[in-house]
């Protein structure tokens, strides 16, 4: 018999399923269209330009992530990929500036409450997922757990497939355009000769980590 404590919860309180579900969904908070259409072209120049972009940390207190300053370097040409400080930093100025919405008291900004931060495809060592501004939202702190690793079960799956599914449709263009970059054949040949390199310089890594590595790098499928 399988107990789970979110269904259980829906039941106690008369809430379908759908319901719950439809209700966490619409209450995400999504960069608008035209935002994440020009935020996106300027984030790919930057990449692509050596200009200061973010990562989140890779590893136990972020040990490994100078392997991925290294791959990226050799991928972008990029030496200036920086660490985020708190591996949210810049993602919420992103939220902030182009939603309006801020979980801090401002000037410029709406307040919001019990909103978290969530890369919705994950990538987060990936400098073109970890500022997407079509990766990014605003995600009610009740639903934040079905969107990752942090529970498991039927809601779950649902709840991370739709959201995909609805984030896609949303930004069709812009995730297409990111997947038609990680799958161009030279960019592969690229990252595979970057993984080896840094495999043969760095006895220490593991197959485990690369692989990871590899992975931060992978197309978006829904």
């Amino acid at each position: 018999m399988n107990r789970d404590s979110y269904l259980n919860f829906l039941e106690k309180f008369n809430i379908s399923n759908e319901d719950f579900i439809e209700y966490g969904l619409k209450d995400i908070i999504f960069v608008p269209k035209d935002k994440v259409k020009n935020e996106w072209e300027v984030l790919k120049k930057k990449v692509y330009s050596n200009h200061e972009v973010y990562i989140r940390g890779m590893g136990r207190d972020a040990a490994s992530t100078k392997y991925m300053f290294e791959i990226h370097k050799s991928l972008f040409s990029n030496s200036n990929i920086k660490k985020d400080p708190s591996n949210n930093t810049h993602p919420t100025k992103i939220l902030e500036n182009l939603t309006g919405f801020s979980k801090r008291k401002s000037k410029n900004t709406n307040l919001i409450s019990n909103y978290q931060v969530s890369h919705i495809f994950g990538h987060t060592k990936n400098a073109l997922m970890f500022m997407a501004p079509w990766n990014i939202v605003y995600i009610p702190k009740l639903f934040d757990p079905f969107s990752g690793h942090e529970s498991k079960g039927e809601l779950t799956q649902i709840f991370s497939t739709k959201l995909k599914e609805i984030t896609y449709e949303k930004f069709k263009v812009q995730i297409d355009d990111y997947n038609s970059i990680v799958n161009n054949s030279k960019f592969i040949s690229s990252l595979n000769s970057s993984i080896e390199n840094l495999k043969s310089n760095n006895s220490e890594v593991s197959d485990k980590l690369l692989n990871s590595i590899k992975d931060e790098f992978s197309e978006i499928k829904i």
